[in-house]
């Protein structure tokens, strides 16, 4: 049986003096707290976010560790999740799906970007895959944001030359998910919580932990204003409207 731990579906966070959340040191906070967190967000706190759990206090490192969320076992929905197409050319998977060469071909799959600093790139061999590795992981410290350009640009390639692509990390739930949220930011005018909706609404799995929530906010943020450039895809005019 295939497990995944903690790092890859749950969340870490580290509780300061004041209570705020500090999520990537030195590049990413949550002020106010989980709670503020939640009380915006709502609609996208789920498991992964364990707020309930994971309660702010000031009372030093002895107390926020007996507060910190505790690790979230493997679930039948994550070990049998199938690959999932997002959109018609844009499909999100796991490590047992990138190695499934029969059904990539069967979905004309012909460009794969593999979000892990450790997994194969399976069948690379075979010269039948333009491949790209991120290599991130699943922590409260990494900047996924730094890849999202590059992912982009890949997965426009695969769209013009009429490819499917997949996107993997190893479970499909945070890494290669937070990506396609933010893909669907950037070339729709979607908001973060529709797109957030829109890929939870095809694999109810996906759990981005909140350092990528938070990274996804700040995205959102530099797109309203322009900071970075929001590019419609025309072929996907119209989506937001399913949400």
């Amino acid at each position: 049986m295939h497990t995944h731990s903690y790092e890859e579906s749950g969340v870490f966070c580290q509780l300061g003096d004041s209570g705020a959340v500090v999520i990537l040191p030195c590049c990413v906070f949550v002020p106010g707290g989980l709670s503020s967190f939640k009380q915006n967000h709502e609609n996208l706190c789920d498991n992964s976010l364990q707020l309930q759990e994971c309660r702010e206090v000031g009372g030093g490192a002895s107390a926020a560790s007996s507060t910190l969320p505790q690790p979230i076992p493997s679930t039948p929905d994550i070990e049998n999740a199938e690959l999932t197409p997002i959109l018609p050319f844009l499909f999100l998977g796991n490590e047992q799906d990138a190695q499934d060469l029969d059904t990539m071909q069967r979905l004309n799959i012909g460009y794969i970007i593999n979000v892990t600093t450790h997994l194969p790139l399976y069948h690379y061999e075979k010269g039948l895959f333009n491949y790209k590795r991120l290599p991130a992981t699943d922590s409260n410290k990494q900047n996924l944001r730094q890849y999202f350009e590059e992912a982009f640009e890949f997965i426009e390639e695969a769209h013009q030359c009429g490819k499917g692509l997949l996107i993997h990390c190893q479970a499909g739930v945070s890494r290669s998910a937070t990506i396609v949220i933010a893909y669907l930011m950037k070339h729709t005018r979607m908001t973060m919580t529709d797109a957030y909706k829109f890929v939870k609404g095809k694999r109810p799995i996906i759990s981005p932990n909140l350092n990528f929530m938070g990274q996804l906010l700040e995205f959102e943020e530099d797109l309203n204003n322009g900071v970075t450039p929001r590019i419609l895809t025309p072929k996907l005019m119209g989506v937001e409207t399913v949400v």
